[in-house]
């Protein structure tokens, strides 16, 4: 039992950095290579904004759980339906409709770049 165990930790130290020294030395040849095209040093240093990603979760959330509010109420107001397939249907509309909100919102936030 011991010599499994250790043998997994072994695996996974081995694994881990195997996976950090292919990165590193990949980020290292790719940074000479710009280097070399004349492209400038702070070429990597651009700052990646998360915020356009929370605003579509954020919105698509928010649909998911109008979808299954009102699923639950058409359940209650039209009991001869299956209220699975009601219900999987309402998420999946709303769902749809939040993402067509979302892309909307974000067009219009880059034209007038806040994003």
């Amino acid at each position: 039992m011991q010599i499994t165990s250790a043998a997994v930790v072994i695996a996974l130290a081995l694994t881990i950095y195997s996976f950090c020294y292919y990165y590193f030395t990949t980020r290292h040849k790719e940074r000479l290579m710009v280097l070399e095209k004349g492209l400038p040093a702070d070429f990597f240093s651009k700052h990646i904004s998360y915020l356009p990603a929370l605003l579509v979760l954020g919105i698509v959330f928010i649909g998911i759980a109008l979808g299954a509010i009102t699923g639950l109420v058409l359940e209650n107001l039209l009991p001869g339906l299956n209220p699975v397939v009601l219900l999987v249907a309402t998420v999946f509309v709303f769902t749809g409709v939040s993402l067509i909100i979302a892309f909307f919102i974000l067009k219009r936030l880059i034209g007038k770049n806040y994003v």
